[in-house]
């Protein structure tokens, strides 16, 4: 039992020994490497572990190599120096310039590029020095010879694999690294201009683009629907078009078109894309026809809850007319729950106050009436003298008057008017609403809704503003 049980062990890793192997071929981005890393297997698997680790290092300098060619390619000027004096070496056979060329390609790749983490670097410079003592042993008595196992080979691969052979060449990759990393913390301030200063002022060409790659694919497609990161990943993409215009729309574009031409902008992606960008005429720009007649038909029958859900009110007022009526039209209709999920992941809250201000003229109940207007006192600072004078409608026009005689009113509108009242238009506006609360007071002969505190604040203001 005990000899049968070991031979099924050995047989099931070796089945998950091909298995891996094969995903590190069907991983690699640059198929010229693919006959290089098949010979390492086929050396693997005979046994012949020196071979082996001598013809991956070989593999990692190629493929290096060729992600800084592609990156000169791309017009990033630290890989085009670097390509063209490695041409230069290799046209005049200079040796000894190649030789330093591979001695540093770690450290090139690290440091001048940033297209490997340190933790990368580290595990590759142990392949390295496995190369070395096996394809250098030196004249030392042959009991003392690195002899590699396959454990060492299979380790080496698998390093190689995930640092090199599976990645797009990106530079700035350790910048890309810590990005990703400080969007996760919850120290991640929601200012703009830190994500510019920290990160996107102190990169160089192809690293802005592959950070703005990564914000917009990011805000439309969470990692695991993380909205905190879609919020702070939008946040700085929206940053970056003051700062990049065209390189936003240029790699805004370039996503839309591949997700569409693959089939992967589905309809979630499509809502979370209009709801980001939309505000931005790049986004309509940079939508591809299709896609844009499937959004439109979409939004037309697309439920409320679905629109919340999928983060449609994220951004400001739409750019494309059509869209911007659909929209308007839902937010009419949200209600209370979906209207606090949408204020919560928007980054434009003044569009919502209309909406927040018929849900105060639909106050069915005192408790209902002191929250909705608790939820405008959010955004007192943004209200337009417009804002003021369709409150004053919507409190007069409530059918059940839950508003005005609400316990809490009175000193929510006080805070909210601290906060708005900041010109003349406004605080007209608001003098005309605590008259007439006043007004029906007396008219009820109800001493406890006078709006007396309220009403003297507001003249109070008037006089403070004269002077």
């Amino acid at each position: 039992m005990t000899c049968l049980t070991a031979t099924y062990t050995q047989a099931r890793l070796r089945i998950m020994a091909l298995k891996d192997l094969e995903q590190i071929q069907h991983d690699i981005d640059n198929k010229h490497i693919r006959p290089l890393i098949a010979e390492v297997i086929k050396c693997y698997e005979a046994g012949a572990y020196r071979a082996a680790i001598v013809s991956l290092w070989t593999a990692v300098v190629t493929d290096l190599t060729g992600k800084i060619r592609t990156l000169a390619e791309a017009g990033d000027g630290e890989s085009k120096s670097i390509i063209e004096n490695l041409d230069r070496a290799l046209n005049n056979q200079t040796v000894a310039k190649v030789q330093e060329y591979e001695r540093n390609i770690l450290k090139t790749a690290s440091k001048s590029l940033q297209i490997l983490l340190p933790r990368e670097i580290v595990e590759l410079e142990r392949l390295n020095e496995d190369r070395n003592l096996c394809a250098h042993p030196g004249f030392i008595n042959e009991n003392d010879l690195f002899i590699p196992d396959a454990e060492a080979v299979r380790a080496h691969l698998v390093t190689a694999s995930r640092a090199v052979f599976s990645q797009r060449p990106l530079a700035g990759k350790r910048l890309l690294s810590m990005l990703e990393q400080e969007m996760n913390r919850e120290s991640w301030p929601n200012e703009g201009d830190y994500f510019l200063e920290r990160f996107f002022h102190q990169a160089r060409k192809s690293a802005k683009r592959n950070m703005i790659i990564l914000l917009i694919k990011q805000s439309i497609r969470p990692p695991e629907g993380n909205k905190q990161i879609a919020r702070r990943a939008l946040g700085s993409a929206l940053s970056i078009i003051k700062e990049a215009p065209l390189e936003f729309e240029n790699s805004l574009s370039s996503i839309l078109e591949a997700w569409e031409a693959s089939g992967i902008l589905e309809d979630p992606q499509l809502i979370r894309a209009s709801g980001a960008y939309g505000g931005t005429p790049a986004f309509w720009r940079a939508l591809p026809k299709t896609a844009k007649s499937r959004l439109l038909e979409l939004l037309d029958h697309c439920k409320s809850e679905t629109l919340v859900n999928e983060g449609f009110f994220v951004c400001e007022t739409m750019v494309n007319n059509e869209v911007n009526k659909i929209r308007n039209i839902a937010l009419s209709e949200l209600t209370t729950e979906q209207l606090d999920i949408a204020l919560e992941d928007t980054i434009s809250h003044g569009m919502f106050i209309p909406t927040i201000i018929d849900h105060v003229k639909r106050s069915s109940t005192f408790r209902t009436a002191e929250n909705n207007l608790s939820r405008l006192e959010q955004y007192s600072e943004s209200l337009s003298p417009d804002n003021v004078a369709s409150l004053r409608k919507a409190i007069q026009e409530n059918k059940w008057n839950q508003v005005r005689r609400a316990g809490r009113s009175e000193a929510i509108l006080c805070s909210i008017f601290n906060g708005n009242a900041t010109n003349k238009e406004t605080r007209t506006e608001w003098r005309t609403l605590a008259e007439w609360l006043h007004s029906e007071g007396k008219h009820d002969e109800d001493d406890d809704y006078l709006y007396n505190d309220f009403l003297e604040l507001v003249k109070d203001s008037w006089i403070s503003s004269d002077h």
